[in-house]
C-alpha cells in the first residue's frame, strides 16, 4: 500500500487543488526513479514534480544541467515503458536549489 491510500480521498484532493493530478504516478516514479532513469540521469537527478505531465527533475551539480537537458530522448522512451505512453510529455531539468 503507497502513502495516499492510507490517507485517502481528501489529501488527493487537496493535491489535485494544487494542480498536481499525478501524485500517484509521481511517487511510483520517484520509489524507482534510479531503476528506471538509468545513465546518466540515475544518482545524479532527482524527480521533484510530475504535474500534468511535465516532469521536473532536479540535477545534483548545476554544470550537468545543460547536458541533460539535450539528454532526455533515452528518458522519455524510459518513462515511456515505465508509466505509459503519455503520462510524462515534457522533461524540465533543473539546477540545484
Amino acid at each position: 500500500m503507497n502513502d495516499l491510500e492510507g490517507i485517502g480521498g481528501p489529501l488527493r484532493h487537496a493535491l489535485r487543488r494544487l494542480g498536481l493530478t499525478d501524485v500517484e504516478q509521481f511517487l511510483r516514479l520517484a520509489n524507482h526513479w534510479d531503476e528506471v532513469a538509468g545513465p546518466p540521469w540515475a544518482g545524479a537527478t532527482q524527480p521533484l514534480m510530475l504535474q500534468d505531465g511535465q516532469l521536473i527533475v532536479e540535477a545534483a551539480q548545476l554544470a550537468a544541467v545543460r547536458m541533460l537537458r539535450y539528454a532526455t530522448g533515452d528518458l522519455q522512451r524510459r518513462l515511456d515503458d515505465f508509466l505509459g505512453v503519455g503520462e510524462v510529455k515534457t522533461i524540465r531539468v533543473i539546477g540545484p536549489a
